[in-house]
């Protein structure tokens, strides 16, 4: 595993999920870690579920909110003097409902551009201005293997993480000038939150395949079998 001893990450919707296996994984290769998310609560109990004691802190904080990022990243700096890495992994599939309707709605547009799209671009952002100063930097976006391929029930979804793939790029050509790498990981099939979220609309509207009885992990199961050639799920 990769040395990060010393090194100070911030990691954003870092309360479940991947964000919460990417603390994990980064404090076990030795670096510090701010877990950041809307929920302060979700933020503390991957305090708990990781257990690295000291290596990480935990704040609330919204990313459509330039006000709450800039007062968490300027403490943040006050407090351990540099970041060495972002990642910015939060996101939503929806908003309120989004389950219950077999069409996504303009909220669900509204609400998934802005946290999953906007939100990454106002992290980023802030953070790199403390990059341009420190002339280093390492910036990892959260995708989705959905910025590469449609889906019929979540089309908002997709076009916001293919527009995260987009805004990598370019934000990594503004950024090489100051030794800054900009990055994005695209995952597969991973049970977490939003795809319980998944699980739940395909149980009532269906889909491409034939799930009919199937709910929540089992309906997931099946999606693995069809789509993963060794038919094994991803891990955060």
């Amino acid at each position: 595993m990769i040395n990060l001893s010393g090194k100070e990450a911030i990691v954003t919707g870092a309360g479940s999920g991947i964000g919460r296996g990417i603390c994990s994984v980064l404090a076990l290769a030795g670096a510090n870690v701010l877990v950041t998310d809307i929920s302060g609560k979700g933020a503390e109990d991957t305090l708990k579920h990781c257990g690295y004691g000291d290596k990480f802190r935990a704040r609330q904080m919204d990313v459509t909110n330039e006000n709450s990022i800039d007062e968490i990243i300027s403490e943040h700096i006050k407090d351990r003097k540099k970041i060495d890495i972002l990642v910015n992994n939060a996101g939503i599939i929806g908003s309120e409902g989004w389950s219950n309707r077999e069409i996504p709605n303009s909220q669900d547009w509204t609400e998934v551009y802005e946290v999953n799209v906007r939100g990454v671009v106002k992290v980023s952002e802030r953070v790199s201005k403390e990059f341009q100063n420190q002339k280093r930097g390492k910036i990892i976006n959260i995708a989705s293997i959905a910025a590469r391929q449609g889906s019929p029930d979540s089309p908002h979804y997709s076009t916001s993480k293919a527009a995260v793939v987009s805004w990598t790029q370019s934000h990594a050509l503004q950024m090489a000038a100051y030794n800054v790498n900009v990055n994005a990981v695209c995952p597969g099939l991973i049970w977490t939150p939003i795809w319980e979220s998944i699980a739940r609309k395909r149980s009532q509207f269906g889909g491409s395949l034939k799930t009919e009885g199937l709910k929540g992990k089992n309906l997931f199961d099946q999606f693995v079998k069809a789509w993963i050639p060794l038919q094994r799920e991803q891990t955060p």
